[in-house]
């Protein structure tokens, strides 16, 4: 784990958004922990939510590896904004855009000939733009799928060199595949996460902020719905 990996879960408790008790997640199962960036609601969070997400995203492909930033409403709106304003810390311009759930019915973009304008905010991608995906985090990818299928229609040939999330899970699917490897998979899109929820325990044991309780419903979660790796830490 490197340094700016730990400032980053830091950063994330300290705020509140990685949290740990009992909770309901979207997929319906009772989870130990749980991470909300919606929470971090101010400028200078948003800043350091940017400069990871940013970070990230040029380890992973690099900045000339991608045209434009990409967030889906709703809680990818800040993430993609955020991102844009920390590449441009790092003189790396790049424009960012996000859909509409609900498609515009008045002014230029409802024009019959305008679909993508109609549906998408923020930059207009040309035919065989490479749009890096950010969001939260990924346990079903119902939103990116959709996001992704979305995209596909709206812009020809558009492509997808990653998708940066801030934490992986490390969680398997209802159909029992780790839902990033799944992802990548069936998508052919790269997942690249911030850190890993193995990451962010250990970092939290190492500094003594992990309850012998949490750790234990944790380990307790892992050995259930983990992923082979998640299992692995899990028992040692």
């Amino acid at each position: 784990m490197q340094d700016y990996q730990r400032r980053f879960v830091d950063f994330l408790v300290e705020r509140g958004a990685f949290r740990l008790g009992q909770f309901t997640l979207k997929s319906g199962r009772t989870s130990p922990t749980f991470l909300n960036t919606g929470l971090i609601d101010d400028g200078m969070g948003l800043l350091r939510l940017g400069e990871a997400y940013a970070g990230r995203m040029l380890d992973a492909v690099g900045a000339d590896g991608f045209d434009a930033v990409f967030g889906p409403a709703y809680k990818g709106i800040p993430l993609a904004v955020a991102t844009a304003v920390a590449l441009a810390q790092r003189n790396v311009t790049k424009p960012y855009l996000f859909d509409r759930k609900e498609r515009k019915t008045h002014g230029e973009e409802a024009s019959a000939k305008a679909d993508a304008a109609s549906i998408l905010v923020g930059h207009r991608p040309a035919a065989g733009a490479r749009l890096a995906l950010v969001d939260d985090v990924l346990t079903t990818g119902a939103t990116k799928f959709e996001a992704v299928a979305l995209l596909k229609q709206l812009i020809e040939g558009a492509r997808f060199p990653v998708l940066v999330i801030a934490l992986d899970r490390m969680e398997t699917g209802p159909d029992g595949r780790d839902a990033c490897g799944a992802f990548a998979a069936d998508t052919g899109i790269p997942v690249a996460p911030v850190v890993t929820m193995t990451e962010v325990l250990g970092h939290l044991r190492a500094t003594h902020r992990l309850p012998d309780a949490d750790l234990a419903r944790c380990r307790a979660y892992l050995t259930q719905f983990g992923t082979p790796a998640a299992k692995a830490w899990a028992a040692s």
